[in-house]
């Protein structure tokens, strides 16, 4: 796939606050909201699938390139469906168990399977 390139003012994840800065109490709610979602696959996978739909631009330059897109993918879906932004649901990664990050690193892979198949469709 040929790498893909928007300005960043048309990313969706700038408009969803996927890259704010938040303190205090407000962070602890959101790295709750984000790990609570992670560990449930299903509802994860359809977070990240919804972001993979309606965030065009954003998904074109971070999903076309040499980002970690599994984990793109993730801080995504969390943004999306939570609010939290990438650094809190980062840290609320890391309370996961490796059989957690593993369930939903495998429901990543599923979207972002069908996102390349999305995008092999549109071209041919």
């Amino acid at each position: 796939m040929k790498r893909r390139y928007h300005h960043y003012e048309k990313w969706e994840e700038i408009q969803h606050g996927m890259w704010r800065t938040l303190h205090g109490k407000e962070r602890t709610i959101y790295l709750e909201k984000a790990a609570q979602l992670m560990k449930n696959t299903d509802a994860f996978r359809v977070a990240m699938l919804n972001a993979s739909m309606s965030w065009t631009y954003s998904c074109e330059v971070h999903l076309s390139g040499g980002f970690n897109r599994q984990a793109w993918m993730g801080h995504a879906g969390c943004c999306l469906a939570t609010g939290s932004p990438e650094d809190i649901t980062r840290e609320a990664w890391h309370t996961l168990t490796q059989i957690e990050q593993d369930l939903a690193n495998a429901a990543a892979d599923s979207v972002l399977a069908d996102w390349d198949k999305r995008q092999c469709q549109n071209v041919g």
